[in-house]
């Protein structure tokens, strides 16, 4: 049967692998990122590939909410149903940026443009009859503190990674506390970590730190591997609310198995909805 799956950021990196791979499966793939251009670069590429490929492109712009909820109603008119739903699209900032919406670039775009996205976009992976929501987050949740003052002023972390480390744990905290309140039904919801992976994520940082972590870096087809398994695989629909690495449930920090402030960063974040 063929699944109705949506990819944020799926026009690079292990968003593009993620893509290409559940294509292949059968599946009509939406790829969605800000630049529409690169989008259906990437939608095309996979179709010359495979020419039994359903890969379409679309425009989303996760620093917007309303462009967020222009692009949701826009999607719900062609896929009223989402088997599928993964929230993978990255951003990293070397240095202070704040958005239009007065939020810091990373958590903003990160963990509230996703949670805005995931708002809308429910009621579809519900209706599904085994809906999956798969959430791309990182090791780097590990140093990650939430601290809401930065929500608003990137000027109160001391490095950029600090941010970054925020919004994974973030997302990680999102994906347990989203999987609580979808106990009760068909729907799973999961994160992983894809390794650290050779991808434009990292663009802005200094060449000699980007030459450096080229060293230690995989490739897109391996860091997308879990995701594409979270997506597929019968047994991932035996736990939902854990986080994976290279196909298997690991150890998190303390920080993201805190009940408490899963549900507080889920009140803020639909306050500021």
């Amino acid at each position: 049967m063929t699944r109705n799956i949506l990819i944020t950021g799926g026009n690079s990196g292990i968003g593009k692998e993620m893509a290409r791979a559940l294509a292949a499966n059968g599946d009509r793939v939406v790829i969605a990122s800000s630049n529409l251009a690169n989008s259906e670069r990437a939608a095309d590429e996979i179709r010359r590939a495979d020419s039994a490929a359903q890969v379409e492109a679309m425009a989303l712009d996760l620093s917007n909410f309303e462009a967020i909820d222009r692009f949701a109603d826009d999607l719900l008119q062609r896929m009223p149903v989402i088997d599928v739903l993964i929230l993978n699209a990255g951003l990293y900032t070397h240095g202070a940026r704040r958005l239009d919406n007065g939020l810091e670039a990373m958590i903003g775009v990160m963990h509230f443009g996703h949670f805005r996205l995931t708002q809308r976009l429910l009621d579809a992976v519900c209706a599904a009859d085994a809906g999956r929501i798969v959430v791309t987050s990182s090791y780097a949740h590990r140093i990650g503190r939430i601290r809401q003052a930065s929500f608003e002023d990137p000027s109160l972390r001391h490095i950029s990674l600090e941010g970054y480390a925020q919004a994974k744990l973030a997302n990680l905290l999102f994906t347990r506390e989203l999987a609580r309140r979808l106990a009760d039904t068909s729907v799973t919801v999961n994160a992983f970590h894809p390794g650290s992976v050779a991808t434009g994520i990292w663009q802005e940082l200094p060449g000699p730190l980007q030459r450096l972590f080229g060293l230690f870096l995989v490739d897109s087809e391996q860091g997308a591997d879990t995701g594409v398994w979270l997506a597929n695989a019968d047994e991932a629909r035996e736990h939902s609310g854990e986080y994976f690495y290279k196909r298997r449930i690991t150890k998190t920090s303390s920080a993201s198995r805190d009940r408490q402030l899963a549900a507080w960063l889920w009140k803020d974040s639909e306050a500021r909805m």
